[in-house]
């Protein structure tokens, strides 16, 4: 949290003096501040796309002079030289010189370097960098383990092979499979023991016919060759467990994808080898995710849209889209934030009662808007899992459900104005797809107003999916309410300015709780605090009614 004084400074229109840090940091964590070196660039933007969101990494680069060598890897002295700087980070942070001759600083972006550029033409490098999000971009989650091909053993007399080999989601598990000849000769003859060391036995199978074990999980082929089998043949593979979640929050399969580990356990998933692997550290000390926010949107989806889904990873899938279909379902978005940490939001805001303030009175500069129809969503089409069946490893999961949702008002005044969506995800009753449409017809029902300004640096703390309100004279805004979905900060341009899209939907004056209790009353969700300011980051999900306390905060008593 910054000082008063920072949004003093923050806060002035004239007479502020901001500085820029550049800092590079290895990665064993040793910092080094280069600020003396930068020349521009660190331009750094945010965006939200509209719904279905998308997941974007952000990107930006930074030109520092190099006369003295101090960038070249190949001089001895370079802060470079045989150093592994590819994955280093670049932190961006704004400050100020304050009153009381203190410098304070606060962080505006955290990149990896991805490239380094040395200029032909002047004595100056340019450090290309991409926020935390480039590990998820372009990644595959489950890739095919090796491990789940079958090996023929050494000694082996027939030379046969085994094909087909097949695992079940929700049914297989991790472990060593021995497939053994019990009986020797030709197909329709010859017979193996099917053994894993977890699962025990899955039968019998028979040379040239298919075993299928839906108990265990399992489906192969042996195939006879040119010379029979005998007693003693043999093959062995392993299997991993998919990347499967049962009856859980969105947002917490989310966490489980990235982390590798369980929300509520905080234990390591059995498959968390085939997913990420960032810091799974559930407090405000994790160094790759903002757990606070994870943690509001994840009370935030079980308070506004109570669901649980299940659904699985099959081979192969491509780590961007599986997690923008959790997403989309409760209109999140995921991105990187000032610090370089991941965050999560949701399309509902938590309770809040106060929104930053952007006024021409102040900073803003210039400011514009517009409106389409082609940002108008008013039919609804969903396919969906809508069945408790599995398929096989080498299947594709079939979307037998089936959801169609429209807005009669909107489409009588614009016509029909149609988005289909796939969601490979199962809940019992369907909630989530019903919830989902519901969401995003009242969303996109009407053009939504996206007014675009460029205001000063009063906009240094405010992120993505930050609720602000907008006044404008000239086009005779007063206190519009909106959600940021784009911001680029540019700290080279004399002044520094923070250029900001503003969305405004049919849903945006919406403020959101639910009436929680002091009283525990073993639901799992109280006593809530009858405290705003002592409550925790879940109750601050559950309505207070009162006066407003000490900050502007609430000092609300609980209903």
């Amino acid at each position: 949290m910054v000082s008063t004084a920072f949004q003093t400074e923050m806060a002035r229109k004239r007479g502020s003096a901001p500085r820029t840090k550049i800092e590079f940091i290895d990665k064993l964590g040793n910092v080094t501040d280069v600020s003396d070196y930068y020349l521009h660039g660190a331009q750094l933007q945010q965006v939200r796309e509209r719904a279905p969101d998308e997941i974007q990494a952000g990107q930006f680069d930074v030109v520092l002079r190099n006369d003295d060598d101090f960038f070249s890897e190949f001089v001895a002295t370079s802060l470079l030289f045989e150093l592994d700087y590819h994955g280093a980070k670049i932190r961006i942070s704004e400050g100020y010189l304050l009153p009381d001759g203190t410098l304070e600083y606060e962080p505006q972006g955290v990149g990896f370097i991805d490239q380094i550029i040395a200029d032909p033409r002047v004595s100056q490098v340019t450090l290309r960098c991409r926020d935390l999000l480039w590990r998820v971009m372009d990644q595959k989650i489950h890739p095919r383990p090796e491990v789940e091909v079958a090996i023929p053993d050494g000694g082996n007399v027939g030379d046969g092979d085994l094909s087909g080999l097949a695992k079940l989601a929700f049914k297989s598990v991790n472990e060593d499979w021995v497939v053994t000849c019990t009986l020797g000769g030709a197909d329709g003859v010859a017979t193996f023991s099917v053994v894993g060391s977890v699962s025990g036995s899955a039968g019998t199978a028979t040379s040239g016919t298919e075993l299928i074990s839906t108990s265990k999980g399992i489906r192969l082929t042996l195939r006879g060759g040119s010379t029979n089998w005998v007693i003693g043949d043999k093959f062995t593979f392993s299997f991993k467990q998919h990347p499967e979640w049962s009856s859980l929050n969105a947002g917490k399969i989310i966490w489980s994808i990235l982390t590798g580990y369980r929300w509520d356990t905080n234990v390591q998933e059995n498959f968390h080898d085939l997913v990420f692997d960032f810091d799974h550290t559930q407090s405000s000390a994790n160094v790759d995710l903002d757990y606070e926010s994870f943690s509001t949107a994840i009370a935030a989806i079980d308070t506004i849209g109570v669901f649980s889904l299940k659904g699985f990873a099959s081979y192969d899938t491509d780590a961007v889209e599986f997690i923008q279909s959790l997403i989309l379902m409760f209109l999140g978005s995921l991105f990187t934030g000032n610090d370089g940490r991941i965050k999560l939001t949701t399309y509902i805001p938590a309770f809040t009662p106060s929104y930053v303030s952007f006024t021409d009175a102040d900073k803003i500069t210039l400011l514009g808007y517009q409106r389409s129809i082609d940002e108008v969503i008013n039919y609804v089409t969903v396919d969906f899992k809508g069945s408790n069946t599995w398929p096989w490893s080498d299947e594709s999961v079939d979307l037998d459900g089936h959801f169609v949702d429209s807005n009669t008002d909107s489409i009588t005044k614009y016509e029909k104005l149609a988005q289909g969506f796939s969601i490979p995800w199962f809940s019992t009753s369907g909630d989530h797809v019903q919830d989902f449409a519901s969401k995003l017809l009242a969303k996109y029902s009407e053009p939504p107003l996206n007014i675009d300004f460029t205001t000063g640096l009063d906009a240094l703390l405010t992120q993505i999916g930050d609720r602000v309100k907008v006044t404008d004279t000239k086009y005779g805004f007063t206190d519009i309410i909106g959600e940021i979905i784009q911001i680029t900060k540019q700290f080279d341009m004399n002044p520094a300015s923070v250029s900001i899209r503003v969305r405004q939907d049919a849903t945006s004056n919406t403020v959101v709780g639910a009436i929680g209790s002091e009283v525990d009353e073993g639901d799992g969700e109280s006593p809530q605090s009858d405290d705003y300011d002592t409550a925790t980051t879940g109750d601050k999900n559950f309505a207070y009614a009162g006066d407003e306390g000490s900050g502007g905060l609430p000092d609300y008593t609980m209903f």
